[in-house]
């Protein structure tokens, strides 16, 4: 996690330092960045810079490098030395969509992770009641499902039903043994 907040703020130290580069190392940087995104061929993306138009409302696109007929995306360098990406619609939701799915498998990888701690009998008995009452909980409160302590709901499923899962005592494990254990 450390490793990713370093990566972030060395990309961000890159981004807020373009403007001051010149030409050839703005486009070593913007390579760079491509490759963290994991794009192939990132020497070959198109690069393009905002520059003043005659017009307040208007703004020139120069073409740093590359063809206006490349793959997309393009890098932008706005007029403030900025990194800007710009991509299709298409393209875009594409993305969203796999942020979209990760955040569910995350979700489901919570969630699973907190049953297996309270020693289910049947898991998928108690990923069913885990789900349903979730689903009440977010219609109560109104919250994202991302916001609610699974761990919490787990427990309450427990209190409730504790048929759902194994008790340390019925696993017939030595009084000392559990102590040792920190139960």
């Amino acid at each position: 996690m450390a490793r990713r907040q370093e990566e972030r703020s060395m990309m961000e130290a890159d981004m807020k330092s373009l403007k001051n580069l010149p030409a050839e190392q703005q486009l070593k940087e913007i390579d760079l960045v491509a490759t963290r995104l994991g794009m192939p061929k990132p020497t070959e993306r198109p690069v393009l810079e905002i520059k003043p138009g005659e017009k307040e409302n208007q703004k020139i696109l120069e073409l740093k490098r590359g063809d206006w007929k490349d793959e997309q995306p393009w890098f932008v360098i706005d007029e403030e030395g900025r990194l800007l990406v710009l991509s299709s619609a298409e393209a875009m939701m594409g993305i969203m969509n796999s942020l979209q799915h990760m955040g569910q498998e995350v979700f489901k990888a919570r969630l699973e992770k907190a049953i297996a701690k309270e020693l289910p009998i049947d898991f998928h008995d108690v990923w069913t009641v885990a789900m349903h009452e979730l689903q009440q909980r977010l219609k109560e409160s109104g919250q994202e499902a991302s916001s609610v302590n699974l761990e919490n709901l787990v427990k309450s499923i427990k209190r409730k039903h504790p048929n759902l899962f194994y008790s340390l005592k019925d696993l017939e494990i030595d009084e000392q043994d559990m102590k040792e254990a920190g139960f």
